[in-house]
């Protein structure tokens, strides 16, 4: 499981053109955000592989010892002796565990927090953190995923019992947000979508409901645009999502 993911999960909670499923360089603005030259390297694919035997994550991969599942602590190495992975395995399944870089820095580490919370970190070559991920019943309710130099890239929040996210926000290398959204109105289920230009000067803003019926958000009421100066250059008045009038 890697968790450099794809940002939703849902087709409707899309951030004014700046957040979806796609790389985030194929959905920004043209000519305006790039946010992908420092999150550092993918981790190798040995690294990796462990995460298909992390059951509490939906990992259904058994690993064998003398040719049985796999019980209690198990370590690998790197060809020059240096610590590549620890876990603790019931039945040839991971339930703890930890993974180191070749440099010795911690890669990754899984555990439980109780008998349905677990959170799973991930870490760059340097130290720094590279992501984290908090779960309950195997389900992410929490992401966070940082630049090298540890500033936060990306971060959304699940509703614990509905299919929506209450936060989904994206920040440039120089820690300016590019988009943000939060949930403005629990009863109605409308959230507040920002995007900003470059160097964090706001470029639109306006409100988005959740419709249940379509399992997707659509925007509602006035949206305002401005130029990187702070004037408003264009106003849009939505009904049903759609545009109804422009001014």
């Amino acid at each position: 499981m890697v968790h450099h993911r794809s940002l939703l999960v849902l087709p409707g909670l899309f951030l004014a053109c700046c957040v979806s499923a796609q790389p985030d360089t194929a959905v920004l603005p043209p000519d305006e955000h790039y946010v992908m030259g420092d999150v550092g390297q993918d981790p190798s694919p040995d690294l990796n592989a462990y995460e298909a035997m992390n059951k509490p994550l939906g990992g259904d991969s058994v690993r064998l010892c003398s040719g049985h599942p796999c019980i209690g602590w198990v370590e690998d190495v790197y060809p020059d002796g240096t610590l590549k992975h620890r876990g603790y395995y019931d039945d040839g399944q991971l339930t703890v565990y930890r993974n180191y870089h070749p440099n010795g820095q911690l890669e990754r580490e899984f555990r439980s927090l109780d008998a349905v919370k677990s959170i799973h970190r991930t870490y760059h070559a340097n130290g720094n953190l590279r992501s984290e991920a908090r779960y309950v019943d195997g389900v992410s309710i929490t992401f966070e995923d940082h630049y090298v130099d540890g500033g936060l890239r990306y971060a959304e929040e699940r509703h614990r019992k509905e299919p929506y996210y209450i936060r989904m926000d994206l920040f440039a290398a120089d820690g300016k947000p590019i988009s943000l959204l939060k949930l403005v109105d629990k009863k109605r289920v409308e959230f507040e979508q920002k995007e900003f230009h470059p160097g964090g000067t706001l470029k639109c803003q306006g409100l988005a409901q959740y419709d249940p019926s379509r399992m997707d958000t659509r925007r509602i009421g006035n949206w305002v645009y401005y130029n990187k100066a702070g004037e408003v250059v264009k106003e849009e008045e939505y009904q049903d999502g759609k545009v109804a009038s422009v001014r």
